[in-house]
């Protein structure tokens, strides 16, 4: 058996043969390629970097920042939910620096509630623009104030708002101690004005009491001492002394000088003689029929002895008292109380009238201040509150729970002088047998 016989070897295929021209453009394409490739890896490795490097910035921002949708909050970085767990209640700010306003705007529990309500607002505004909120926690005795700013997305995230918060405490409060400040250098400049206005006006005055107190001399003189008369025309000069002691006390102020208080002052004296000048204007005041005022005085005959002047403090009572009744316009009781206890003197002013606005609470003792339009100066309750502070003393306001303001005057009671009775007369005696 004959062996089979292999097939003969193939002929080898002959390659095409190369075209230079697609041979070089293939070439220029692989280089194009791999020139596109290294361009992409570059700009995924930039876009990784920034992507990093933005992430970083977020969340190790003083800021909080998220976009929120309907409802929901799509991204937020750790600044953010930090904040969030802050509970409230929070309040809007009516202005910056401003305060809040006093039971108009609602409370939110939390920074995401806050930022729902600016996401709806800022959809509301017809173009797009960032809008700019501040809240306020208002159970804290050192409240956070929070900065909102929120701005809708425009193009394919439409409907969804970046919502940048931080926190603005310390700006606040820097905020607020610089409004003080400009108010405090207007109300200086005020004063300074009406200084240089009253000092031309206090000499003129001073020379017109002078002429009032002549001619009062002069009658009391003419009126027999036990005359129906007399009275009133003590009382009389009794109200220009005072009224000269004023100005005096005026001029001084113009000179911006001191005033040492070195009286011991009897408050039940005093409070008799304002009562006794202030009375007529209060229970002769015309009324809407059916009404009127009347003054209800509970007083010990005597009090411990206090510091300071007994023509300043008479100014201060009659003040209140005309306060008081100015703030009664369809009649009541106007009640005036002084007691003693432990250490201190207290004297109390209560009316039945309107009260005091809680807004106004906090602004009573300052100066030009006023609820009374054109017809306050605002200056009246200022010096009063001055009068009794420099008296070592302190004078309050407040609201009745049965209606109608009540201020207390609490001075601190002198020690009682140690002289006996006995000696006190002895000295008296000698100093009348002295001869003059």
């Amino acid at each position: 058996m004959s062996a089979r016989r292999s097939p003969p070897p193939p002929h080898p295929v002959p390659a095409p043969e190369e075209k230079p021209g697609l041979l070089r453009k293939y070439r220029e394409l692989l280089a194009k390629h791999e020139q596109l490739v290294r361009r992409l890896e570059e700009r995924t490795t930039l876009h990784v970097s920034t992507f990093r490097l933005s992430s970083w910035a977020l969340e190790t921002s003083d800021s909080a920042l998220a976009v929120l949708s309907a409802g929901s909050v799509v991204l937020a970085n750790s600044r953010w939910h930090a904040l969030n767990r802050n509970r409230g209640p929070w309040q809007r700010m009516a202005e910056p620096g401003l305060g809040v306003r006093t039971g108009a705007a609602p409370t939110h529990a939390s920074l995401r509630e806050m930022a729902q309500v600016e996401r709806d607002a800022a959809l509301a505004l017809e173009s797009v623009g960032s809008r700019v909120a501040r809240y306020r926690q208002t159970h804290e005795a050192h409240p956070q104030v929070l900065e909102v700013r929120s701005e809708r997305v425009a193009g394919p995230l439409e409907g969804h708002v970046l919502v940048l918060a931080r926190d603005i405490t310390e700006q606040a409060r820097d905020e607020e101690e610089l409004l003080c400040a400009r108010a405090t250098m207007l109300e200086r400049a005020q004063i300074r004005a009406l200084g240089e206005l009253s000092a031309g006006m206090a000499h003129d005055l001073r020379n017109t009491l002078n002429a009032m107190r002549m001619r009062l001399e002069m009658l009391q003189h003419d009126v027999a001492p036990t005359g129906q008369h007399q009275p009133h025309l003590e009382a009389l000069a009794r109200i220009v002394s005072d009224a000269d002691a004023r100005v005096s006390r005026l001029q001084d102020f113009t000179r911006q000088k001191a005033r040492a208080f070195r009286e011991r002052v009897q408050l039940t004296e005093v409070v008799r003689d304002a009562v006794d000048i202030a009375r007529g204007g209060i229970e002769h005041r015309p009324l809407p029929r059916g009404h009127f005022l009347r003054l209800n005085v509970v007083m010990p005959p005597r009090l411990p002895l206090v510091a300071g002047s007994a023509m300043e403090l008479r100014y201060v009572l009659i003040n209140l008292l005309i306060n008081a009744r100015d703030a009664m316009s369809r009649g009541g009781t106007i009640h005036v109380r002084a007691v003693h206890k432990g250490a201190t003197v207290r004297l109390t002013v209560e009316d039945e009238g309107t009260g005091i606005a809680p807004e106004h609470l906090p602004h009573l003792f300052q100066s030009f201040f006023t609820t009374k339009g054109n017809d306050g100066t605002g200056l009246g309750l200022s010096m009063a509150h001055g009068v009794v502070t420099r008296a070592g003393g302190t004078l309050t306001g407040a609201n009745r729970k049965q209606g109608g303001a009540v201020f207390t005057l609490t001075f601190p009671a002198l020690a009682a002088d140690r002289k006996s009775p006995k000696k006190a007369l002895a000295k008296k005696a000698t100093a009348r047998r002295k001869p003059r």
